[in-house]
Parts: C-alpha cells; structure tokens; sequence
C-alpha cells in the first residue's frame, strides 16, 4: 500500500516535471526557427496541461471519496459488515450455483 499512496503523491510532479523535459528538448533543438516543430510543441504543451489538470482534479476527487468512505465505515459499522457478509453470501451461492450446473452438464 505505501508504494500506491506515494506514486499517487508523484503523479503531479512527475507530469510537471515531464511537461518541463519537453519544453527543454523542444528549446535546446531550435523548435522556433521549425514551424510544424513549434505547432506539435504547442500541441503537447496544451495536452500535457490538461493531462496535468485531469489528474490534479482526479486524485482530489479519489482523496474525497476516501475520506467519505471511511468516515461512513467509522460512523455505522455494522452496516458495512452486513453489507460486505451479504455480498460474500450471494457471490458464494452464485459460485456454488454455477459449479453444480456444470457438474450436471457432464
């Protein structure tokens, strides 16, 4: 777990620090004197933007719906146990249902 909550942490640096190599590979070849070069630099600076939005956005909105969860659990409990029991109950009886139709079949 701490592995996925520390690259959950990076995800913004990373991006910015991708859209930061781009722009220093696209300057140091000259991407002024070539047209089409800086149309695609322009290109993937605006996508590189919304990509690093997007994912500012989605890891704000997944930090919420933890803590939503989580204090849902905290506040009831026992509804979430019988919740997850009768889930566990009726994805069981499902599976044993389907291995009985099959040995049936042969």
């Amino acid at each position: 777990m701490k592995v996925q909550k520390e690259s959950a942490a990076e995800l913004p640096s990373d991006v910015n620090r991708l859209l930061d190599d781009l722009r220093n590979v696209l300057a140091s070849n000259g991407h002024d004197a070539d047209p089409a070069a800086s149309m695609l630099f322009s290109k993937a600076a605006s996508t590189l933007e919304k990509v690093k939005t997007a994912s500012a956005n989605a890891i704000g909105q997944s930090k919420a719906l933890a803590l939503s969860a989580d204090s849902y659990v905290h506040a009831s409990p026992w509804r979430v146990v019988g919740g997850a029991l009768a889930a566990g109950t009726l994805l069981g009886f499902a599976l044993t249902r389907g291995k009985a139709g099959q040995a049936e079949k042969r």
